[in-house]
């Protein structure tokens, strides 16, 4: 027999709830790894290691360049002259999708595809 619809509702709230809990708890976690992780850096600099194990768990430092965008329409008009896209990530903003097609607009090798969404707010 299928559940009754408040039934639904309930449980849905209650797992919404279950999954903002662990969310909370899980940046809470990410802010005492991040803590770790530096103090655990400092300590190897200091005393010159680059990697550590103990107990079948091993730590190692290694530096990475990473990207920090700071003039976003110099590095839009690099990438436009030299063609460089693989520098950004495939991903479409779907908010401009949508802003762009709303005008009219044929975005080519681009299918529209709906998706149906809950909206849920508790009171």
């Amino acid at each position: 027999m299928a559940k009754k619809l408040n039934d639904l509702l309930a449980e849905y709230g209650k797992t919404r709830d279950e999954i903002k809990s662990l969310q909370a708890q899980e940046k809470e976690l990410n802010v005492i790894k991040r803590e770790l992780e530096y103090q655990i850096t400092i300590r190897m600099q200091e005393e010159g290691l680059d990697k550590i194990s103990n107990s079948g768990r091993t730590v190692s430092i290694k530096q990475e360049i990473v990207p920090t965008v700071e003039d976003w329409d110099a590095l839009q008009e690099y990438i436009a002259k030299t063609s460089r896209f693989e520098l950004l990530q495939k991903r479409m903003s779907a908010t401009a999708y949508r802003e762009a097609i709303g005008l009219g607009d044929d975005i080519p090798g681009v299918e529209s595809t709906e998706l149906t969404k809950i909206n849920f707010r508790s009171t």
